[in-house]
C-alpha cells in the first residue's frame, strides 16, 4: 500500500493531466512535468476526438506567449480519415526562463462545417481554392502551472553535449591566418550567445558561426554548430585551453567540455616584400608552397563540406538561400568574407573569390573591398 501510494505521489509530481469534455469534443491536455528547472524542457500534448458527429470538424490550437518560457511546435497530427469523427494530436516544447510558478496558456478553437458547405465548396471551386464556410467554437482550456525551480550558477550549456576542435597550422607566417574549428554537438537547450574564444592580446580574430543541422525533440534542441575562428598575428601566440560548464538534465549533474590550448609559431616577414614595386603580377614562380598548402585545405574543406551536405538528414533546417547572403552582406572585412565563403559556400567561383579577398588582405591587389563584396552577392544571387 506505501509503495503504491509513493509511485502516485511520485507520478503526479512529474505530470499533469487534465480531461475536459464538452458536447463538441474530448480532449486531454497533459504536461510530462510540473516541476523542471529553468531551460529544461517540457513536453505538453493535447488529445482531441470528436464527440458531436453531426458535422465535419477542425482543430486549432495556438499558445499563449510570454516572457516567463519560449515554446515551440513539436508536432501537429490530424486524423480525419473517418468522416465526422476527426482526431487531432498537438505537442508542444516549453522551455522555463524564470525560477517562480510559470502559467503557460493555449487558445483553443474548435471548427465545425456541414457536408453540404464542404460539397458546395468543391462544387463553386474546382481547384479547392474557395474557403469553406466554417462554424468556429472558442473553448476554454485550464492553464497549465509548473514550478521551475533555479538552475546552478554558471553554467555554459544545458544539455547532453560534446566538444572537438581542429586548426590547420601550427606555423605560419606573419599576416598569414590560422583557421579553429570548434564543433558542438548535442542535444538541449540552444544557447544562441554563446562564445568560445575571448580576445587574446597582439592577435586579430574573426569569428563565424554555422548551424549545420538543427531539430527539435522532446529532449530539446538536436543541433551541430561549428565555431570557425581566423587568427593572425606578426609574432607567435598561444591560444588559450578552452572549458566549458554545462548541466545534463538526464544525469543530473554538472560536466565540463574541454579543448587544449595550443601555441601557433609565426615566422615573422617584413610586410615590403608582400607589396608588389610594379602593379604587373611578379614574374617568379607560379605558385609557391604555401600557395599549395592553402588551395589544399581549401578545396579539403570544399570537399567535405560538399559530402557532410548531402549526408544531412531530410528533417534537419538547411540555411535558406536569403539567409546565406544576408551573411555576406553582414561582413565589413575581407577576413571575415573569407571565413563566410570557407564555411558556407563551393565551387570555383569560391576559390577565385577567396584567392581576391587574400590579395587585399596581404595588399597585393588594388581592388577594394566594397568593389568584390558587390561582386559576390551578384554572383551568388543568381
Amino acid at each position: 500500500m506505501k509503495k503504491n501510494l509513493g509511485s502516485i505521489i511520485l507520478l503526479i509530481l512529474f505530470m499533469q493531466t487534465i480531461l475536459f469534455a464538452n458536447p463538441l469534443a474530448t480532449y486531454t491536455l497533459s504536461t510530462n512535468k510540473s516541476k523542471a528547472m529553468v531551460k529544461e524542457p517540457i513536453l505538453i500534448t493535447l488529445n482531441v476526438a470528436q464527440k458531436d458527429e453531426t458535422d465535419r470538424m477542425f482543430f486549432l490550437l495556438t499558445p499563449v506567449k510570454s516572457s516567463d518560457y519560449q515554446i515551440k511546435l513539436l508536432k501537429s497530427l490530424n486524423d480525419d480519415t473517418k468522416e465526422h469523427h476527426s482526431k487531432a494530436t498537438f505537442e508542444y516544447l516549453v522551455f522555463p526562463l524564470k525560477a517562480k510558478v510559470i502559467t503557460i496558456k493555449f487558445n483553443f478553437t474548435i471548427q465545425t462545417a456541414s457536408d453540404k458547405a464542404l460539397a458546395q465548396s468543391y462544387v463553386d471551386d474546382h481547384d479547392g481554392g474557395k474557403a469553406i464556410v466554417k462554424n468556429s467554437h472558442p473553448i476554454h482550456l485550464q492553464a497549465l502551472s509548473i514550478n521551475v525551480i533555479k538552475a546552478p550558477k554558471d553554467v555554459d550549456l544545458f544539455g547532453d553535449f560534446t566538444l572537438k576542435v581542429k586548426y590547420d597550422k601550427k606555423e605560419v607566417s606573419s599576416y598569414e591566418d590560422v583557421n579553429i574549428f570548434y564543433t558542438l554537438t548535442g542535444i538541449g537547450y540552444k544557447n544562441e550567445k554563446l562564445s568560445l574564444l575571448k580576445p587574446i592580446p597582439g592577435v586579430t580574430l574573426f569569428k563565424d558561426i554555422h548551424d549545420s543541422r538543427t531539430q527539435l525533440t522532446q529532449n530539446g534542441y538536436k543541433s551541430k554548430r561549428i565555431y570557425t575562428y581566423a587568427l593572425s598575428s606578426t609574432q607567435s601566440f598561444e591560444v588559450p585551453a578552452l572549458h566549458l560548464i554545462a548541466y545534463s538534465f538526464s544525469k543530473h549533474k554538472k560536466y565540463t567540455l574541454d579543448a587544449p590550448a595550443f601555441t601557433t609559431l609565426v615566422r615573422v616577414v617584413d610586410p615590403k616584400k608582400l607589396l608588389d614595386k610594379n602593379n604587373a603580377p611578379q614574374s617568379t614562380y607560379f605558385f609557391s608552397i604555401e600557395q599549395i598548402k592553402k588551395y589544399f585545405i581549401y578545396s579539403m574543406i570544399f570537399f567535405f563540406g560538399f559530402i557532410s551536405a548531402k549526408l544531412l538528414d531530410m528533417n534537419f533546417k538547411h540555411i535558406k538561400k536569403e539567409d546565406r547572403l544576408s551573411d555576406i552582406k553582414e561582413c565589413q572585412t575581407a577576413q571575415q568574407l573569407i571565413l563566410v565563403l570557407i564555411n558556407r559556400y563551393g565551387g570555383k567561383e569560391s576559390t577565385y573569390l577567396i584567392n581576391e579577398l587574400e590579395k587585399i588582405v596581404y595588399k597585393q591587389s588594388s581592388q577594394s573591398f566594397a568593389q568584390l563584396k558587390k561582386e559576390t552577392l551578384k554572383y551568388f544571387s543568381k
